[in-house]
């Protein structure tokens, strides 16, 4: 059996330091050795080195060069995940990195095949898949229990400090369909196994103008038809007020010639107001839950802890010699999210209908 997995992180922000609580926790589990993690920012790396107690570097290059690691997960700007994904394939490591892959479905399609080579696990934190409600769904329309498909209706919305704190170094280098609905564009065809076939996209721009992020999109629709007749009508924006109680609002519902499925993604029966706090608060543990253990301290649930759980597992049962092809987000599986994004683009500037 191999050794225990040594994994480093790149990238320690708002998502980074999410991957470092679920890695810190599955390392208390004895799972792996979280060995070191990377970031530019020497305030987010010193911080982030001293809460988890992990050797830091300023780059991953020389935390690659000068660590024992096994594998890498990414969560540095989108635009920025190619070159890092490139690195770690140089020096013979897996990866998990957030979505998307690539920002460009020309270059993904390239490192996927660089990847399937080199024998080496290229895995995409494509958490909606994780869901339990997505999974049941999958399921239901597996079954045949809401008959032929006929269409979607899917939103996804973040609070405004999103683009203006969290993304404010790069919001002009993304979009609502590049960060947000590259989860739903995913979800839908892991979900339904079809094949979009062309999209109109219409989206507005203003508020985030005047909060100082010139000729970003404040909203993107798209309405996509796919094989078969189905279609989808996505809503993403990132401009709901601070006084939101969540971060995300988000949901779905599917129709078929047999039934319907709605799953409320945001608001699962958990609410709470606090006098120390400034909001109520909708919290979705079914997403996210960390608590004490009683045997290994602060531990890590929910599906998108799940997600990554799950690379650590991939991997394993590849360093076993397990055949893992087809069994995670990752491959060709994860391509038609970014080559979507990338028509909504285009539709964008057209201003009409075009292919995917």
């Amino acid at each position: 059996m191999p050794e225990k997995l040594r994994i480093g992180v790149i990238g320690c922000g708002t998502y980074g330091t999410h991957i470092l609580k679920c890695l810190s926790a599955e390392a208390r589990r004895d799972r792996i050795v979280l060995a070191a993690l990377a970031d530019p920012d020497e305030k987010t790396r010193a911080g982030a080195a001293e809460r988890f107690g992990l050797a830091a570097f300023q780059s991953a290059e020389a935390m690659i060069a000068n660590t024992s690691l096994d594998a890498v997960a990414i969560a540095t700007p989108d635009h920025l995940h190619h070159e890092t994904i490139a690195s770690a394939l140089s020096n013979g490591l897996h990866v998990m990195t957030e979505k998307p892959l690539d920002v460009r479905s020309r270059r993904a399609e390239q490192m996927v095949e660089r990847f399937r080579r080199a024998g080496l696990v290229l895995y995409v934190d494509m958490h909606k898949r994780f869901d339990p409600a997505h999974i049941r769904l999958r399921q239901d329309i597996s079954s045949g229990h809401l008959g032929r498909l006929h269409h979607a209706a899917v939103h996804m919305e973040d609070r405004i400090e999103v683009p203006k704190l969290w993304l404010k170094n790069w919001a002009s280098q993304s979009s609502p369909s590049w960060f947000l609905g590259i989860n739903f564009y995913d979800l839908i065809g892991w979900l339904t196994d079809l094949e979009p076939v062309e999209v109109w996209a219409t989206g507005q721009k203003g508020v985030l103008h005047q909060a100082g992020l010139p000729d970003v999109w404040d909203s993107i629709q798209a309405h996509v038809r796919y094989e078969n007749g189905f279609t989808a009508a996505y809503g993403f924006s990132w401009i709901l007020p601070d006084c939101f109680p969540s971060i995300v609002n988000q949901g779905l519902r599917m129709i078929g010639s047999e039934g319907i499925a709605e799953i409320d993604s945001q608001d699962r029966g958990s609410f709470a107001a606090y006098g120390s706090q400034n909001r109520s608060a909708v919290s979705n543990p079914f997403s996210t839950l960390e608590y004490d253990h009683p045997l290994h301290g602060p531990v890590t649930e929910g599906y998108t802890f799940e997600a990554i759980r799950h690379f650590i597992d991939v991997v394993n049962a590849h360093r076993a010699g397990q055949d893992v092809e087809g069994r995670y987000p990752g491959g060709q599986s994860v391509i038609a999210c970014i080559k979507l994004a990338e028509a909504v683009d285009r539709s964008l500037d057209a201003g009409g209908v075009v292919a995917v």
